[in-house]
C-alpha cells in the first residue's frame, strides 16, 4: 500500500466520521470526492425487480441538473439503466461512449451536456441490498484512472465502501435530491405506521386489530401508501419506503 493511498483511506475515514448528521455526511461525501479529483458525486438507489429509481441525488450543477431533468435524459441515460439492471458500468469514458455509439447517436445530447460541463469521466462502485442497487459515481473532468495509478480501482472501491454507509436518501428539500421520474410523497403517520407493520411481517388483519381499526381501513392506508411511493404492490411500497428512509424500525 503506497503512503498516498493509505493517507487517502485515513482522512477519508476522518472526515466521514466528523459528520453527526445525514445532510453533514453528504457533505463529508463530497468533500473526499473533490480531493481525490472528482468534481461532482451522484449517488442513488434502485429497485431492480420493478426497474425503478427509489431515489437519486446529486452534486451537479443546478444548471445541469435543471437542463437533465427537464430533458427527461434519466429515461435514457446509459448508467441509470445499467443500475437498474444490476450493471453499473464500473468506468463510463463519455467522449469514448459518444464516438463507438451505434445506436444512431441516441445518447449525443446527454454526452454533449455531460462535456460541456466537464463530467467527461464516470467512475462508480455499487452494491446490493437486497433487491436494492446502490451506487456511488464519481465525475471527473479528467481521466479517473490516473489519480493514483494501477491501484486507482482499488482506492476508489475502498473509499466508495467507506462512503456507503454514510449514504441516505435525500430529504427533497435541496437541490441535490431530485426525483428524475421516481416522484414520490411523504407519508402520512397513519400511513407510516400500517407500511412499518408491512415491514415487520405482519399481516392486515394482524395490523387491524394492532390499531383497532377494520381491515378496510388498513388495506385504504397500503393503497394510499403504494400511491405516494409509486408502487405496484405492498412488497414494492415497504422496499420503496425503506429505502428512501421513510419509516423507523
Amino acid at each position: 500500500m503506497t503512503t498516498r493511498y493509505a493517507n487517502l483511506l485515513i482522512d477519508a475515514a476522518d472526515t466521514l466520521s466528523e459528520a453527526r448528521t445525514d445532510d453533514a455526511a453528504w457533505q463529508a461525501i463530497n468533500v473526499i470526492a473533490r480531493r481525490i479529483g472528482a468534481n461532482a458525486v451522484n449517488a442513488g438507489a434502485f429497485l431492480t425487480g420493478a426497474s425503478q429509481i427509489a431515489w437519486m441525488r446529486s452534486s451537479m450543477t443546478t444548471a445541469w441538473l435543471d437542463d437533465y431533468a427537464g430533458q427527461s435524459f434519466h429515461d435514457n441515460d446509459p448508467l441509470i439503466k445499467g443500475a437498474l439492471a444490476g450493471a453499473l458500468p464500473v468506468l463510463y469514458d463519455v467522449a469514448a461512449r459518444d464516438r463507438g455509439d451505434g445506436t444512431g447517436g441516441q445518447y449525443s445530447d446527454l454526452h454533449d451536456g455531460l462535456m460541456s460541463h466537464d463530467y467527461n469521466y464516470m467512475i462508480s462502485h455499487s452494491w446490493f441490498d437486497g433487491d436494492i442497487n446502490k451506487g456511488i459515481v464519481l465525475s471527473s473532468r479528467e481521466d479517473p484512472t490516473d489519480l493514483f495509478g494501477p491501484g486507482t480501482m482499488r482506492a476508489f472501491s475502498a473509499v466508495s465502501a467507506m462512503m456507503s454507509y454514510r449514504l441516505q436518501a435525500p430529504d427533497g428539500s435541496g437541490p441535490d435530491g431530485r426525483a428524475f421520474g421516481s416522484s414520490w410523497r411523504q407519508l402520512e403517520e397513519d400511513e407510516r405506521d400500517v407500511v412499518s407493520y408491512l415491514a415487520i411481517g405482519m399481516s392486515v388483519d394482524m395490523i387491524a386489530h394492532k390499531l383497532k381499526e377494520n381491515e378496510a381501513t388498513i388495506l385504504r392506508l397500503i393503497e394510499r401508501a403504494s400511491l405516494k411511493m409509486n408502487a405496484e404492490t405492498k412488497d414494492q411500497t415497504v422496499a420503496l419506503a425503506l429505502t428512501r428512509g421513510l419509516l423507523a424500525i
